[in-house]
């Protein structure tokens, strides 16, 4: 297998032999170029191994994978002895293999979930149904589906090679008494010697042994640890080889020799598998690649798969001067837990140390003001809003707008388990006037960096239960970070008016316009904010005023 990166910069001679030209870009130096693309790619005229480009996540800050490996130490596993070995004591080199093929079934799911994007490109990939269900288009997905059925199928396994040995040890009385001589004791008849039923060829175990003689070809050819069922011999090199030459021709041979279904679905994955190898051979089908430019819009499918909420009206996420929202949902706002606000998120696949441009900043600024207006909008044309409440018509105050970046990385020990998700930066706030929170144009901005590996395991495995859980956790992670923020630069006091709340309001509106906010339920009490370091509490009257915790 040759391992790839996006984007880092190789020499052109190194990918001559190995890529189509269209799928890499010269630089300006005239010997170096990088590629735009990841995912997979075969061609059997340029070599007769598979090709995975992996995403740019991968390298760090001085162009390194996994701390201590140069890009191109990949380009050539099955003979880089030193890097395999290398890769081995570090328990990462089957993790290439899961990593591939993950990469491959993003790229197969996004373009299902989008199928009018242009971002992937397919050219002759032949369509295998496999015997689960699905269909499988590369060696990669069908070796998945043999390695699945592997590991779901043990306990068949087991027990058809036991119910065969036991046939072999059964006695054949018939023939033992007609055969030998009987010994009396008591009148009881002994036999020193019995006949057993004869051996004979259980084609089931035939085509296990095939199953795992393939098992056994992609340890070797993929550096992998597939476990092996010790009860079954597999064939030895040279009796693989020669089994590999025929190999459609032999499992055709013994299709209807058996009637288990579940042996009838490996059969159907076996002859896939064989018929791909002799194509390949016979250079029908030489060519095969799907790959993804752009992978940035993956990623922002893939986050918005766990993240986001469907179904939202369209103005929302595509708004009227053209831009696109990533990720977009409503949740509890961050003041009483009492009303929902919508929650904005932006995928930035730059890599966990990767810097946030002014232009990625005041990009999210104006998509929070136009989700405001979009609301505002329809405040004002008394239509119903639902639980989701921007602004309060007393006090003239707007809720806070909840907005962030997320960013991707790969962490040192390669887990897919946790999501990894932690608190970046707080970007610099933005706003017209100081010391007003509740003024419309007060935005707050963060960024996080979230496990890349756990995101794309979520997305291609589709785990509803999954994507629950993690909706549920994050977006309360969100929010209590948020919470904290306001909390560490504001403080907040609940005002208890002790006469008519408008006209308390007209009075002090000059005083108090841009700090006070009304929640939805609070009938003769206020939200005032003000910066840590100000008070105006002393010139209120009329009133009474509590310290406020805002609810985490």
């Amino acid at each position: 297998m040759i391992i790839l990166f996006e984007e880092y910069h190789y020499e052109i001679s190194q990918l001559e032999p190995i890529l189509s030209e269209r799928y890499y870009l010269p630089l300006a130096d005239g010997f170096r170029c990088k590629i735009n693309y990841v995912g997979y790619y075969f061609d059997a005229s340029r070599q007769a191994q598979p090709v995975m480009i992996l995403p740019k996540v991968f390298l760090d800050d001085s162009g390194k994978v996994f701390g201590n490996f140069d890009p191109t130490d990949f380009l050539d596993l099955a003979t880089n002895e030193k890097t395999r070995n290398a890769l081995k004591a570090e328990n990462k080199l089957g993790f290439l293999y899961e990593m591939n093929t993950w990469l491959f079934l993003s790229i197969k799911k996004f373009k299902e979930r989008n199928t009018q994007s242009s971002i992937s490109e397919t050219s002759d990939l032949a369509q295998v149904v496999s015997n689960i269900g699905q269909q499988a288009i590369s060696e990669l997905e069908i070796m998945r589906s043999l390695i699945r059925f592997n590991q779901e199928h043990q306990q068949l396994f087991t027990f058809i090679k036991k119910t065969n040995s036991s046939q072999n040890h059964k006695t054949d009385w018939s023939k033992t008494i007609t055969r030998k001589t009987a010994y009396f004791q008591a009148e009881t008849p002994l036999y020193l010697d019995t006949l057993t039923k004869q051996k004979t060829i259980h084609v089931d175990e035939e085509l296990i042994v095939i199953f795992y003689s393939v098992l056994a070809s992609l340890n070797q050819k993929y550096f992998l640890k597939i476990p092996l069922n010790p009860l079954f011999k597999v064939l030895s090199a040279r009796e693989f080889d020669a089994f590999m030459r025929h190999g459609t021709r032999v499992l055709k041979q013994i299709k209807y020799k058996y009637f288990s279904d579940k042996l009838l679905k490996m059969w159907h994955l076996l002859y896939a598998y064989c018929e791909r190898q002799e194509q390949i051979k016979s250079q029908r089908s030489k060519r095969e690649f799907l790959l993804a430019k752009d992978f940035n819009i993956i990623f922002e499918d893939m986050v918005d798969a766990l993240l986001a909420e469907p179904n939202l009206p369209k103005q929302l996420k595509e708004q009227n001067d053209g831009k696109i929202i990533d990720h977009i949902y409503p949740y509890h706002d961050l003041l009483t837990e009492q009303d929902f606000i919508y929650h904005i998120a932006d995928s930035k696949y730059y890599g966990a140390n990767a810097k946030l441009s002014k232009h990625d900043q005041a990009q999210q600024y104006t998509y929070a003001k136009n989700v405001i207006q979009y609301n505002v909008d329809w405040l004002n044309d008394d239509k119903n809003t639902g639980n989701i409440r921007y602004r309060d018509e007393l006090t003239e105050g707007y809720n806070v707008t909840p907005n962030f970046f997320i960013s991707a990385f790969v962490n040192d020990n390669l887990d897919f388990r946790e999501d990894g998700l932690k608190f970046k930066e707080n970007f610099k706030r933005n706003n017209h006037f100081t010391n007003r929170l509740f003024d419309r144009d007060t935005l707050i901005l963060q960024a996080y960096n979230i496990n890349f590996l756990f995101v794309l395991s979520a997305y291609i495995q589709n785990s509803n239960s999954q994507i629950e859980t993690f909706k549920k956790h994050t977006r309360k992670q969100f929010r209590t970070k948020l919470v904290q923020y306001l909390t560490d630069k504001f403080e907040f006091r609940k005002i208890i008016v002790a006469y008519d709340i408008e006209q308390f309001v007209e009075q002090n509106f000059r005083k108090l316009q841009g700090k006070i906010y009304r929640p939805s339920g609070w009938e003769n009490e206020l939200l005032l904010a003000v910066e840590k370091g100000t008070s105006i509490f002393e010139d209120l009257e009329n009133c009474k005023i509590e310290s406020y915790d805002l609810s985490i």
